[in-house]
């Protein structure tokens, strides 16, 4: 199924991209509400990060609302983790001094 929107939004988190001698540039995390799939046997949870990579929209699929969000929360830290290593570590949260992202599946390096 492809995404146009990640519809209802239900969260949003803000990270910063720290860039040498320039503002840091804000990369928003956007959660959308989980929905029931087409034939009703599954929902979705969509999300996006905007403002760097390539910004398209994805879902996770679980067996029911509660499923689709818990398994977007981790797949979304580890994904970050992921674009974090990609930009050199330059990712960050300031809620969180061990530079983690406040999500489940990020996993925090030496």
């Amino acid at each position: 199924m492809k995404l146009e929107s990640v519809g209802e939004v239900i969260a949003t988190r803000t990270l910063l991209l720290l860039r040498d001698n320039t503002a840091a540039l804000e990369v928003l995390v956007l959660l959308g509400k989980p929905q029931a799939g087409p034939d009703h046997q599954y929902f979705y949870c969509p999300y996006q990060v905007k403002g760097v990579g390539e910004e398209k929209m994805k879902s996770v699929y679980g067996i029911d609302a509660f499923q689709a969000l818990q398994l977007t929360l981790s797949i979304l830290g580890v994904e970050l983790e992921v674009l974090n290593k990609e930009l050199g570590g330059k990712l960050r949260w300031d809620r969180d001094d061990k530079r983690g992202f406040g999500f489940p599946g990020f996993l925090v390096s030496p």
